[in-house]
């Protein structure tokens, strides 16, 4: 016999799912070698969420969010050190990922530490049709040189994202240069920008 929760409307039950899913701090593992990691070893893996495992109803229902979503997180420990991490339920297969979170915690973009591994991730997931930016670097201008190198970054980055053919959604949190705007609205359907953040840092409730 099944459930009285099954007997809630599936758009209700989705939600729930999405409470339940939802990542937190102690789900990242952060590395200072993401390549061997998350790329170039054996399948990044995570347990399947425990209600997920309670009955073959519940399997098929959560299947698609647990498999298709992961988060990818740029950790700060001072200024040097630069850690990347990700967040998944159950083993991370980048060809299945529908939705991808990237989070940036640092003061500073610092490009060079992360930059390139996103690009090498979002080129092993042509799939991605949602895509979520949680944004803590604090605004740039475009004068002087290193602000100029920082523009063509911002090019660059800009550049990663609109090479996915299927993306049909971003959403931006936080304090984000209008120009990024201005060039991702020619890249995807639907561009949202939300001027808090989202993620919240251990302490900040």
């Amino acid at each position: 016999m099944e459930s009285p929760f099954f007997s809630l409307p599936l758009e209700m039950r989705e939600r729930i799912y999405e409470f339940y899913l939802v990542f937190d701090h102690s789900d990242f593992e952060d590395t200072l070698r993401p390549q061997h990691v998350y790329l170039d070893g054996p399948p990044y893996a995570r347990p399947l969420p425990s209600l997920m495992l309670t009955s073959k109803h519940l399997y098929r229902e959560l299947s698609q969010a647990v498999h298709g979503q992961a988060a990818f997180r740029v950790l700060s420990h001072g200024y040097s050190d630069r850690r990347i991490g990700f967040a998944v339920h159950g083993t991370l297969r980048f060809d299945r990922l529908e939705k991808l979170w990237l989070i940036l915690t640092a003061e500073y973009p610092q490009w060079n530490s992360w930059l390139s591994f996103f690009g090498a991730v979002v080129e092993r997931a042509p799939n991605l049709k949602t895509l979520v930016i949680d944004w803590a670097p604090r605004p740039v201008s475009d004068v002087g040189w290193r602000d100029r190198i920082n523009i063509k970054k911002e090019e660059e980055f800009c550049g990663i994202i609109a090479s996915l053919k299927e993306l049909r959604l971003v959403h931006f949190y936080g304090d984000i240069p209008s120009r990024w705007m201005i060039q991702l609205e020619k890249t995807a359907p639907h561009v949202v920008h939300h001027h808090f953040r989202w993620w919240r840092e251990p302490g900040l409730d």
